[in-house]
């Protein structure tokens, strides 16, 4: 029944759930933080293949209709949460739901399923006539164009009263959302709420407006408000998907774990077509949290309750595969392509995990061509070019050039022809690895003379590349030069010119390019950072100074914060300061936890403290179910594109230790100097003063200048020790800084992986 009624919705109406049972029949695991698992659905322990008839899903109709959510009912007698309550709204809190006297059990349904006819009714009220629609398109257009954004606030409210006027009074909410929105983008915020409450008041069963009003006050750190909206939006909107996802992340961002398992707990009598995507968030959360078996319980009863759903599968593998189990993420893979076999994401991660699971290389090839050739049978037409594409890439990494030329050639053919380029790129990349120059130069132009206008500029890029390997800096710069002029919207072309620079031991010119940079890409994070690092051959001081002012730019930019960290934990710098590092380091991973750098640097400061185990291993959970995928240091330590999140902190922790170890003596002098009044209150001080960005200093404004500081106490360093200079620790790694500025000095293979890092070329 579960199965008829998620696939043909709009056909059928779905039965009223069972009646919940009394909080004396709930199971005892449930008695707390676990989900009530059905029988059947078991445990999932990493060691052991799915089990089940040889299929992870091999129940029959009746066993799905027997199925139930996984419940977190245990926080219920603890007076936590209270039975679903769809005439009162879902609540985020317990408490909040039992003030409010909602009444009996039961969820909500999309209006075709809906046996009481109330998402019929709900979704009349949200729906506009063929004209309301003209005007309201009209109105959305007329307010996101160029001469509105000339003519400023007032216009823009003239046009706002002239389309109410025009408007029926059941639409008038979303001018007013409309509206707010601008408000929002012209930091006029007192306005922006006054407007999102008018539009939640006219039309309170619209859950856009909820989320919108409640991403505003989180985006403004306002998270009580944040909270107290979205439980008036479950309120007025029961179980509906996006307002449970948002309430789940919000509890879990405030370290309300608890809450956020007792709000999951109230779908336990949804059905599962419904409320799928809710409860596969709750396995993420789980998995977040560091509960791997319970993710993995409720990973288990979402594969057998719901194997129609191809990101389940894909997500489960994707769990399996960060906790190390390349096997078991393998056979789960496979097991989703029996059921789905159209679902691309599959076809691509067991190519992936083919070549982490098989170490012998005569085997991996074999398994892969095999995959291939029954993918292309079964895979959608406009996905066969990527999956030829992902096989040439194989082929090349296991030393067989001709397989993957073959490869290349037959994702040509498969291609659109405005996706061409990116094959033509992926095969000189390829050709560069094996050394051949001209054939990848002939394919860089190849893929320029067939890129779509707006992509040239990345081919452009590329090809800067190519030449400055193979030592042409002039070629590199003039092409770069080009890109900057004919794609001024692409910022990466900028940052890779200043990176060219840094590179050619240009540090004058690097800061000019990165100065210049910033009066077009004003609001991009990286090409702050890179001008903070730059600055370092100016004083601490200058760096700061810099530094502020990105803050009062990109506040949110988890690079700047990280480069705030590298001067505080650099051991001559006149700010070293542990605790500061650790505090920007904080909101370096809550901003941007996809900069791998950050999370390096962490283990850097870790190290340096003897923090204790569990939070390395806490920090280590963190990365992990981030997945950064970007960072000089992150591409470092990531020697290799196969290496899982897990493998390349295992690298990280590695070089850091022998780093550390080397360098022992000049962070024991720092520290020491460290702890001296004198030193602390300068480094304080300034560390201070930075900081005022946040609170609305600036670092242009014409105040009077600070006196200058006092030079701080020499750092003592033990005269045996070999030369060592400031620039050598603008990073955590002192070998890496150094091989940055004598890139002429190294092998082919060490400049190719500094210039390219870990960019890979992706279809």
């Amino acid at each position: 029944h579960v199965m008829k009624t998620s696939r043909f919705c709009g056909r059928g109406r779905a039965a009223p759930p069972p009646p919940p049972p009394p909080l004396s029949h709930m199971p005892q695991q449930a008695q707390g933080r676990e989900y009530a698992l059905p029988p059947q659905c078991g445990g999932w322990p990493p060691s052991a293949a799915l089990q089940g008839g040889g299929s992870c899903c091999g129940l029959d109709a009746a066993a799905m209709q027997r199925q139930q959510m996984p419940s977190a009912a245990g926080s219920m007698g603890a007076g936590r949460v209270g039975v679903p309550m769809p005439q009162a709204g879902v609540a985020l809190r317990s408490g909040e739901m039992g003030a409010r006297g909602g009444a009996g059990p039961g969820p909500s349904y999309c209006s075709s399923c809906d046996p009481s006819g109330r998402g019929d009714a709900r979704g009349k009220d949200l729906a506009m006539s063929p004209r309301s629609r003209a005007v309201y398109k009209d109105f959305s257009h007329t307010l996101r164009s160029k001469e509105t954004q000339v003519r400023g606030a007032r216009y823009a409210q003239q046009l706002a009263e002239r389309c109410l006027h025009d408007l029926p009074e059941a639409v008038h909410w979303r001018v007013h959302l409309e509206m707010a929105d601008l408000a929002k983008r012209e930091k006029s915020f007192g306005r922006a709420r006054q407007l999102y409450r008018m539009a939640t008041q006219l039309q309170p069963t619209a859950p856009q407006a909820w989320l919108e009003f409640a991403k505003m006050e989180e985006e403004r750190g306002h998270f009580s408000r944040c909270e107290k909206i979205l439980t008036l939006g479950l309120r007025h909107c029961p179980y509906h998907e996006a307002l449970m996802l948002k309430g789940i992340k919000h509890l879990e961002r405030m370290g309300e774990l608890r809450a956020a398992r007792s709000l999951l707990s109230q779908l336990q009598y949804v059905p599962v077509n419904q409320s799928w995507r809710t409860v596969l968030e709750g396995a993420l959360l789980e998995a977040r949290a560091g509960e791997t078996a319970m993710a993995r319980r409720v990973f288990k009863f979402l594969l057998h309750a719901a194997p129609w759903y191809g990101p389940v599968w894909f997500e489960a593998c994707r769990f399996e595969q960060r906790c190390g189990h390349p096997q078991e993420a393998l056979r789960v893979a496979e097991e989703g392509l029996k059921q789905l076999p159209r679902y691309g994401p599959l076809w691509f991660s067991v190519m992936r995990l083919l070549e982490c699971a098989l170490p012998n290389r005569h085997e991996l090839v074999h398994a892969t061509r095999a995959h291939v050739e029954r993918g292309v049978r079964h895979i959608s037409k406009d996905l066969v070019w990527k999956l030829w594409f992902e096989a040439a890439q194989v082929e090349e990494r296991n030393g067989n050039l001709a397989r993957s030329r073959s490869a290349y050639v037959k994702s040509v053919g498969a291609c659109a022809p405005n996706l061409r380029w990116k094959v033509w790129l992926g095969g000189a990349r390829s050709e560069l690895s094996y050394s051949r120059f001209d054939v990848s130069q002939a394919l860089l132009e190849r893929a320029l003379a067939e890129s779509p206008p707006k992509t040239r500029a990345i081919v452009m890029l590329e090809q800067s590349r190519l030449y400055e390997l193979r030592g042409d800096i002039e070629a590199a710069r003039g092409l770069l030069r080009s890109a900057r002029k004919s794609a001024r919207s692409e910022w990466k072309v900028f940052l890779e010119s200043v990176l060219l620079e840094m590179r050619s031991e240009a540090t004058s010119r690097a800061l000019r390019e990165a100065r210049r940079a910033l009066e077009v890409h004003r609001g991009t994070g990286r090409l702050w950072a890179v001008l903070i690092q730059l600055e370092q051959a100016s004083g601490v001081h200058h760096q700061l100074r810099v530094f502020q002012q990105a803050l009062l730019e990109v506040p949110k930019s988890g690079e700047v914060w990280c480069e705030g960290a590298r001067i505080c934990l650099n051991p001559f710098s006149d700010c070293f300061n542990l605790e500061a590092a650790h505090n920007f380091l904080d909101f370096a991973i809550e901003f941007t936890p996809q900069y791998g750098d950050s999370f390096i640097e962490y283990l850097r400061l870790m190290m340096l403290v003897g923090a204790p185990d569990a939070d390395v291993e806490r920090l280590w959970q963190l990365c992990i179910n981030a997945e950064p995928n970007y960072g000089t240091l992150w591409f470092h330590s990531k020697r290799t594109v196969l290496l899982t999140t897990r493998q390349v902190l295992e690298s990280a922790t590695e070089l850091l230790r022998r780093e550390l170890s080397e360098w022992r003596s000049v962070y024991d002098a720092a520290i020491a100097r460290a702890a001296r009044p004198d030193f602390r209150s300068t480094a304080l001080a300034a560390v201070t003063a930075a900081m005022l960005a946040r609170t609305g200093g600036s670092a242009d404004s014409d105040a009077p200048a600070a006196p200058a500081p006092l030079p701080p106490p020499p750092l003592n360093l033990p005269a045996s020790l070999p030369p060592v200079e400031a620039a050598d620790f603008v990073t955590g790694s002192v070998a890496l800084n150094r091989m940055h500025r004598q890139l002429g000095r190294l092998g082919l293979e060490e400049r190719r992986a500094l210039i390219y890092g870990g960019d890979m070329i992706v279809p």
